[in-house]
């Protein structure tokens, strides 16, 4: 695995210690052309479960 499309760039942590998520994506997005096909598996289940993993916010809709 070589990592030609990644560059120098600032990364933010939280406060427990962890790459921020937004961060992790990006990471992750850089090393999946990258890798082997069976690398690009797990890094594809490590993004999906990153989005399931990250809280949503919703608009509460009622009738006024």
């Amino acid at each position: 695995m070589t990592f030609d499309s990644l560059y120098c760039q600032a990364l933010c942590w939280t406060t427990d210690g962890e790459l921020d998520p937004g961060d992790k994506l990006v990471l992750l997005n850089s090393l999946i052309p990258q890798s082997t096909p069976s690398e690009q598996i797990e890094l594809i289940q490590v993004v999906e479960q990153l989005g399931l993993l990250q809280p949503e916010v919703t608009v509460q809709v009622s009738n006024l």
